[in-house]
Formats: C-alpha cells, structure tokens, sequence
C-alpha cells in the first residue's frame, strides 16, 4: 500500500510539473517578440513606438553617423538576414546595401519607407546624384506620418494577433504628428515669409522647407565624397550675400568647418546644430523623431527672428 500511495504521489508531482511547464512553455510563446532591423536611428524610434512590447528593434547606423557613408560589418549583414522584418529608407540613402546585399530590392521582409507612391519626391538639383529623389522626405512630418502607416501595416501582417495593438500604437502617433505639424506652422508663421531663409551645410530640408515656407539653400546637395569644396563655398557664400540671413546651420552628423569657413567669409553666424539624418546623442534634445523635429523648429525660428 505504501507503495502504491507513493506511486501515486509521483505520478501527481509528474502531471503538476508537466502542466505547470506547459503554461510556462505557452506563456513564452504568448510572449514572442518581433526581431525588427532598422538602417537609421529615428526609424528605431518610430518602430518602438508603433510595436512596443510586442518588437525588438535594432538600428544599424549610430547616432552621429552619416547614413549615406556607413561601412557596415559582417554582423550588420547577420542581423538584417536573421531580422524577420527590415526597414531601410530607399532612394539610395543607404548606398552600402546594394554592396553587402546585392539583391536586396528582392528579398522579402525588406521594406524600404520613403519608397511609397503616396510620397511626393523632390529631385536633387546638383551634384553626383543630380535628378534622383532627394531621400530625406521624413522631414516632412505628413511623410513621417505615412512612414508610420507602413510600420504598422507591415508588423501586423507579420503578428497579425497583436494588429490592434500596433493600430492604437499608430493612432496614438498619428495624434501625436498633426500636434507637431500645427506646432510647427504656428512657430513658421512668427518669421515673415521674405525672411524665411534656411542654410544648412547639406540640402537635407527642401522637404521641410516646401512643406513649411522657407527658401533653402546649402553648401553641397547631398553628402558624398565632395563635401564643402571651394567651388561650393564660393557658390554659397554669393547667395548668402544676396538673401543675407541672419543666420546659417550646421547638421549633427556632418563636418561643421566648411559652413564654418562661409560663415567667416560672409560674417553670417552659425547659430544652431539641427538633426537630420539621425537623432542626438542622450541629452542633446533630439533623442526621438518629435523632438528632433521640435528641436530644429525652435533653433531655426529663435535665429531666424534674431533672439539671442
């Protein structure tokens, strides 16, 4: 009987165990995550807030860092290919990929954001690259908006169980954007419209420009191998003789003395970092798409109407 009794006891502690690591089992595979691989820095932001709890999200170029010119390792070429989906931005911004992933335009689970019919593209007007599309369309917010779209659409056809989570996430955003593209007409409309003149050392803004009323202007089209020569400094300092702004920028992630050297040549001051091809370091008050957007409005509007 002591037998029996013993027997029975164990085979009770073997069913509770085998229960208890089923449950275990299956809330781990309730808690299965999204494995996202993203190209730049504010996309890692936008995928994070669209997928929450439900993605891991990983940028390949660090903040700082000139997308166009990254050189990227072997374990970036690990990480897009383990990666289940793979954000890039399109329109040769990441001229590196056709290099370490020559087919990637084929592949699927690669989605390329500013590739969108519904994106209206601005051609670069000079340069190697003349005539493509510019590829900084986010700086418009109604494109970030719609960048947004396609995250979400694309993570809930990959985790369709956790759809209307990724929908709230996005329409919480989408609140969050009309917010800021108001914000950013409202502080726009405090420069008069002839004054509303915006040098930055590459033309990365003419969306943002044409979306919100400013002249733009800089010292070279895109970044690429001829950054700041003296043809193009010359150029520049002509025009800034011209419009005479009171003031010129420099971007986070680009070589600050060419604009330097134009600002000593025409007695323009420097008076702002903007962010435009990544977000700022911790602490630098452009860790996320929002406040990067907020952050260059203030710093452009506040120089442009004189403030000290």
């Amino acid at each position: 009987m002591q037998v029996k009794g013993f027997l029975k006891l164990a085979l009770a502690v073997l069913l509770s165990m085998s229960y208890f690591a089923g449950c275990v089992l299956q809330e781990k595979e309730e808690e299965k995550t999204v494995s996202v691989v993203v190209t730049l820095s504010f996309f890692e932001d936008m995928v994070q807030r669209v997928g929450g709890e439900h993605v891991e999200v990983k940028a390949l170029v660090p903040v700082g860092v000139e997308p166009e010119e990254y050189d990227p390792g072997p374990g970036d070429v690990r990480a897009i290919e383990d990666a289940e989906i793979f954000f890039y931005n399109g329109h040769n911004m990441e001229r590196w990929l056709s290099r370490v992933i020559p087919d990637f335009k084929d592949r699927s689970g690669y989605y390329a954001l500013a590739e969108q019919e519904t994106i209206e593209t601005i051609s670069l007007p000079s340069g190697p690259f003349e005539g493509d599309p510019d590829p900084h369309t986010w700086t418009k917010v109604g494109n970030a908006k719609k960048y947004l779209e396609r995250i979400a659409a694309v993570l809930s056809q990959e985790d369709p169980e956790n759809k209307q989570a990724y929908m709230d996430n996005l329409e919480k955003y989408r609140r969050e954007l009309r917010d800021l593209d108001q914000w950013i007409r409202d502080e726009v409309e405090k420069v008069p419209r002839e004054e509303r003149i915006l040098i930055t050392s590459e033309l990365c803004f003419q969306y943002y420009a044409k979306a919100y009323g400013f002249k733009h202007d800089a010292i070279w089209s895109i970044n690429a191998p001829e950054e700041g020569s003296p043809s193009q400094i010359t150029r520049l300092v002509e025009v800034i003789k011209e419009k005479d702004p009171p003031a010129v920028f420099v971007e986070n992630q680009v070589d600050h003395r060419p604009m330097k050297r134009v600002s000593r040549e025409t007695g323009v001051p420097v008076k702002g970092v903007l962010f435009s091809d990544s977000l700022s370091e911790p602490g630098q008050g452009g860790e996320t798409y929002l406040e990067m957007m907020e952050s260059n409005t203030r710093q452009i509007i506040k120089a442009l109407k004189g403030d000290s």
